[in-house]
């Protein structure tokens, strides 16, 4: 693994990463007044035209919620991306995948744990009077949402049927939406850990306890929206990747939860109760339809003296949304593949969580391309969410569009495409005939290889390697010179 630099190991909270920001131009705070609706949606909207470069914002000013604090983008740009991986600004997406493809794995978790009594997030506690209308400044994130959402929110749960295995004490970002002053609907699918963990409840009739932290360590919101395996610790991946201890504590029902996160909500699941939930705008850029959800009560809740609520604009992309999964979308199902198929060499799922994903793949024989493809659809992402898959050649980088494009317009015969109907999918694909039903499409874009019919044409093969990678960098470099 790569060594961070001491300021990117020093990272061990929402705070700190905003402090680092701050420093690096990629962090400011809107101390104009705003009003929660369109304000704060209008300005995260704007700031996420920059994929590259927008900053995190945080809001001190907000109108309706005096001395409350808002963070939205905090994960809405590659830069924020890179800097949280000890890299620079600039890094580009290619190399941000392989660095976290590279830690994949790398390094055990350094887990510490913090008493209750001296963990920040412990700072302030609430046992009675609960509402949450006050304690948080909630806004409906698009204009045509149900209710009040919180959008980023890292829930913390043990399975209720082995709580005590730390492995299988999930961590996941849900759409929570607020039903009164102490309640909130969960949005979650059975092959969501989550999902898994309330049917199992409800089936055996026993509590499931979850603690809802607000405004986490950076490295943690990441894998909190990653699919790894349900037995395999999000604190724990995200602590190997980060190469830095994760501070736990526990909360007030039990759970395992950042020390150092602003704000947590304990509540308990009502067991077979449903509430009306939805439309809320979602990751496809669609609106989802109103659905019967699982309905939680709050019990408590703690928080940091000053608390920083952090959300996130979500809808039609690009957004922090796209930014904050996309490369950790892609980095599992790149491990999971080459377990099998040591020839994939990228695997791009930065699109709409997945829903379009873009391999990269030696091919060894005629067909390969297309059983890698196969495989991927079996990975746990890959089972409910990779619609399209186009496959290209380890010659072809699939972060880089315009190639992807040369490879398709060139390398795909009709015979090249295969449609698989009525495979499962994610109920909010804005495609779906029936929701949670949809097809599989695969496009072949590899070269073909005997026995395939091979043509006549021979590809030019531009020069490339790391003398044209130096000189690139060179003529940007005497670009940027000649502007300053």
């Amino acid at each position: 693994m790569n060594d961070l630099p001491n300021r990117a190991r020093s990272i061990s909270s929402l705070r700190d990463f905003l402090e680092l920001l701050e420093d690096s131009g990629q962090a400011i705070t809107w101390s104009d007044p705003v009003m929660p609706e369109p304000g704060v949606r209008n300005i995260a909207v704007a700031a996420s035209r920059d994929a590259n470069g927008a900053p995190a914002i945080v809001f001190d000013n907000i109108t309706g919620y005096p001395g409350k604090r808002l963070a939205v983008g905090v994960h809405g740009s590659w830069d924020n991306i890179a800097l949280l991986l000890g890299r620079p600004k600039g890094t580009t997406i290619r190399e941000l995948f392989f660095e976290i493809a590279g830690r994949w794995g790398d390094q055990e978790a350094q887990i510490s744990y913090v008493p209750e009594a001296q963990a920040p997030v412990h700072e302030c506690r609430l046992e009675q009077d609960i509402n949450l209308y006050d304690i948080l400044p909630v806004y409906r994130i698009n204009e045509y949402d149900g209710g009040f959402y919180i959008g980023k929110a890292s829930v913390a749960s043990r399975d209720p049927l082995d709580p005590d295995n730390f492995g299988k004490q999930n961590v996941g970002i849900y759409r929570l939406q607020i039903q009164g002053p102490d309640s909130f609907t969960l949005m979650t699918i059975p092959a969501h850990d989550m999902g898994r963990q309330i049917l199992a409840a409800e089936r055996e009739k026993v509590p499931l306890k979850i603690a809802v932290m607000l405004g986490n360590h950076p490295g943690l919101a990441v894998f909190a929206a990653t699919p790894i395996g349900y037995e395999e610790s999000e604190y724990s991946y995200a602590s190997a990747m980060m190469g830095a201890p994760i501070r736990l504590t526990k909360s007030g029902n039990g759970i395992d939860i950042l020390a150092d996160s602003e704000i947590v909500i304990e509540a308990e699941l009502q067991l077979g109760e449903r509430e009306l939930e939805g439309p809320f705008g979602e990751f496809p850029g669609s609106y989802s339809g109103v659905r019967k959800a699982p309905i939680f009560k709050v019990t408590a809740v703690s928080h940091r003296r000053d608390p920083i609520f952090e959300n996130i604009y979500i809808g039609r992309g690009w957004t922090e949304h796209d930014t904050l999964i996309g490369l950790h979308t892609s980095a599992p199902i790149y491990a999971q593949l080459r377990q099998s198929f040591p020839e994939v060499t990228a695997v791009n799922a930065l699109y709409q969580h997945g829903l379009t994903g873009i391999i990269s793949v030696k091919n060894r024989m005629a067909g390969f391309a297309k059983t890698v493809a196969l495989r991927a659809l079996s990975t746990p992402h890959g089972v409910m969410y990779l619609k399209n898959l186009i496959m290209v050649d380890a010659d072809v980088d699939p972060f880089d569009l315009n190639q992807v494009m040369w490879a398709l317009s060139t390398r795909t015969r009709a015979d090249d495409v295969i449609v698989l109907p009525n495979m499962p999918a994610v109920p909010i694909d804005p495609s779906a005939v029936v929701p949670g039903k949809g097809h599989r499409l695969i496009i072949d874009a590899t070269s073909y290889l005997p026995p395939d019919p091979v043509g006549e044409a021979h590809l030019v093969t531009p020069p490339t390697g790391d003398e044209i990678d130096a000189l690139s960098k060179r003529i940007r470099e005497m670009q940027l010179g000649a502007l300053s």
